[in-house]
């Protein structure tokens, strides 16, 4: 029994501004201000045998996205370590209610990162 891990985006929240210049042009550079914003991204890491992955995978999301709702996408961004315990036993439901052969056998972790929303744009 092999175990694969798959990575699932939970949801984004906080938004951070942020700006650069680059100076572009010849032969007298001009400054040119660019502007984009991050988020804070929160992350569900779910480790279960690839069988149980491939066979269930729509409901291990489904179940994924809800518990994340349930416990909220600012409080697994800002402390995944606490949040894991709520979000196990949310999740441990949702995928009971469907069914899921094997669901027993999946890990969960949560992580989060700051990520850009869109590229660097003038």
């Amino acid at each position: 029994m092999s175990y694969a891990c798959r990575q699932l985006e939970l949801g984004r929240t906080g938004l951070v501004a942020e700006s650069k210049v680059k100076w572009e042009g010849s032969p007298i550079p001009q400054p040119y201000i660019y502007y984009r914003t991050t988020s804070t991204v929160a992350y569900a890491e779910l480790c279960a045998p690839g069988d149980v992955l491939d066979a269930h995978w729509s409901e291990i999301v489904a179940a994924a996205i809800s518990a994340g709702k349930a416990v909220g996408v600012e409080r697994i961004a800002n402390e995944p370590y606490t949040a894991l315990e709520a979000f196990t036993a949310s999740f441990n439901e949702q995928l009971g209610l469907g069914g899921v052969a094997g669901g027993d056998k999946i890990l969960i972790t949560l992580s989060a990162r700051q990520q850009p929303n869109k590229e660097w744009h003038k």
